[in-house]
């Protein structure tokens, strides 16, 4: 990173696929309350990798639903959509190291010979597929053990071959892998830490495992809790949980803050969101995180 950029560097990582939802939202707090609590920087970053699933639509209505909370960020939004370039790079130095292999399995495939079993079963590696034919590429995995700490969840450890299997980076659809795009953008954009939900966890060992191979310092990770319904299942596009932009600013902020264990006194209330968010940066730690994966709405 240039001696000139903060020494802490946060982002915020949205995928237009929905409208923003209250999930969402507190995660976007807790890491704009971690990067603003250390004096650094806090940056917006759009991951519209997905053509089939993200909308131009929702990312002007999260764009515009921070706003609304007052959640700024410091440096020009960055889209996922733009930096194709980057990533045929990664894959290419990927591609050169013996790493690749293509993969024409179709999930229909898998299911019929995998059956309980979720980790590939290197069929097309052994299996070549013939030149016409459209293919994944899939990473082939050696004995690599991943090992970290993250700042909530503690010390995590995988065995990537044995729970995990050789995993693909680039899809059939032409598609790049969520796992080799954000590490990638997370280095360019000098990210020093990466906040998220825990749902996102075990994610983190395939792109700890990309970051070595390509040479790229590991960043610090802080899996927070995710929110969840009264049935167990995380709040998320998918079910259809409801648009943070309809709810009133105040209360919604002031929840939020609840979550994340800074016990906000009523008389927020009579503030402004801005000096919400002013009262909770210097009463913010992520040690008020607690080691869990979730927490009820």
């Amino acid at each position: 990173m240039s001696a000139k950029k903060p020494l802490y560097r946060g982002r915020f990582a949205p995928s237009p696929t929905g409208p923003l939802h209250i999930g969402s939202l507190y995660t976007a707090v807790a890491s704009f309350l971690q990067a603003r609590s250390q004096q650094g920087q806090w940056l917006l970053r759009i991951d519209d990798l997905d053509p089939f699933r993200c909308k131009a639509q929702y990312s002007q209505q999260i764009i515009s639903t921070l706003e609304r909370y007052n959640l700024h960020w410091d440096e020009p939004i960055a889209y996922q959509s733009e930096r194709h370039h980057s990533y045929r790079a990664a894959l290419q130095t990927l591609q050169q190291q013996g790493r690749l292999y293509p993969c024409q399995c179709s999930r229909k495939d898998l299911a019929n010979r995998q059956s309980a079993n979720t980790v590939y079963d290197r069929h097309c590696l052994t299996q070549r597929p013939s030149a016409n034919q459209t293919c994944a590429l899939r990473l082939r995995l050696n004995a690599e053990q991943i090992s970290f700490k993250d700042r909530v969840q503690g010390l995590q450890r995988q065995d990537l071959a044995r729970q995990v299997g050789d995993f693909v980076i680039f899809r059939k659809d032409q598609v790049y892998a969520y796992h080799l795009a954000a590490i990638i953008d997370d280095d360019e954009q000098g990210v020093s830490e990466v906040l998220r939900g825990s749902d996102l966890l075990d994610s983190s060992f395939r792109q700890i495992l990309l970051q070595q191979l390509l040479s790229i310092e590991t960043p610090l990770y802080a899996h927070i809790p995710t929110i969840n319904d009264a049935y167990g299942a995380k709040l998320s596009k998918q079910t259809f949980a409801a648009d943070v932009a309809l709810s009133p600013v105040r209360e919604t902020l002031i929840q939020v803050l609840g979550y994340l264990n800074l016990q906000p006194p009523k008389e927020l209330l009579d503030l402004e969101p801005s000096e919400i968010l002013n009262w909770a940066i210097p009463r913010w730690s992520i040690d008020k995180i607690k080691p869990e994966t979730s927490i009820l709405f």
